[in-house]
């Protein structure tokens, strides 16, 4: 499976063992765990039951790799409100190709088509 860093194979690991977590779920969190700072951020928000999006907390000033990861997240989690279109996909400078490589594994895992370790 394709990872930002070993950082983030562990962390992603760590927070998905013994959850049974849909595989949207599963795909976010993928996306989420894939930043640091953005992980700090939003590791309060994850339930048993997946990410309290809703939960308020402070946000604090992401990179802009961060806010790209942020985005395709919640739009994977929240189809009612998509963040990310083709179009910002097909950008190549908000989208370089490692966070291209991430989104696409994260829509393989929400596909339940990524194994996740």
């Amino acid at each position: 499976m394709y990872y930002a860093s070993a950082k983030h194979a562990r962390t992603y690991r760590n927070v998905t063992k013994g959850h049974r977590y849909p595989p949207r779920t599963l795909a976010t969190l993928f996306l989420l765990t894939a930043d640091r700072g953005l992980w700090r951020h939003w590791r309060r928000a994850v339930t048993k039951q997946g990410v309290d999006w809703e939960i308020k907390i402070p946000r604090p000033g992401f990179d802009p790799d961060a806010c790209c990861l942020e985005k395709a997240a919640l739009s994977l989690a929240c189809r009612d409100h998509p963040q990310v279109t083709l179009h910002d996909l097909a950008d190549c400078t908000a989208y370089p190709t490692q966070l291209i490589l991430l989104v696409l594994r994260a829509l393989l895992i929400a596909r339940g088509e990524g194994k996740p370790p």
